[in-house]
């Protein structure tokens, strides 16, 4: 080896990225062999209850071509970007996030409530209108 030779490093620490509306946003490692999208979820604090919309869950997945043409019932050039929604509000949603495998590189992407957006709108609205107020009554 010689001075300013780059040393790689390789990785065996198996991970998903977990994103959105869930207890923290962040890269958990695996710390058992395989474990469920249920699993992960509850990994990172579960689904945040003022934020969350458990109709809304993603698993953002690369897949090889023959899974994804297993998938979607087509054929594939090479491998695919393949996104799985899972509904925890439909009457199997839960048992299908228990028998979801997640794949280390996996990102899991919890959505928003569409009541969430609303607020923040309303909010953005009616926070200056405060402050406006807050002023004048000082003024007075």
């Amino acid at each position: 080896m010689r001075p300013g030779d780059r040393i790689l490093v390789q990785e065996d620490t198996r991970f998903f990225t977990a994103l959105g509306a869930t207890g923290a946003q962040e890269k958990v490692p695996f710390d058992t062999q395989e474990f469920s999208a249920i699993e992960a979820i509850a990994r990172v604090g579960g689904l945040n209850p003022q934020l969350a919309d458990p109709t809304g869950i993603f698993i953002f997945r690369d897949e090889s071509e023959e899974v994804a043409e297993a998938v979607l019932g087509r054929e594939f050039d090479g491998p695919q970007r393949l996104v799985y929604v899972l509904d925890l509000t439909e009457p199997n949603g839960v048992f299908e996030a228990r028998n979801f495998i997640i794949r280390t590189g996996d990102t899991v992407y919890v959505t928003e409530a569409p009541y969430t957006q609303f607020s923040k709108v309303l909010g953005a609205l009616t926070g200056p209108l405060g402050t406006v107020g807050a002023v004048s009554n000082l003024a007075n």
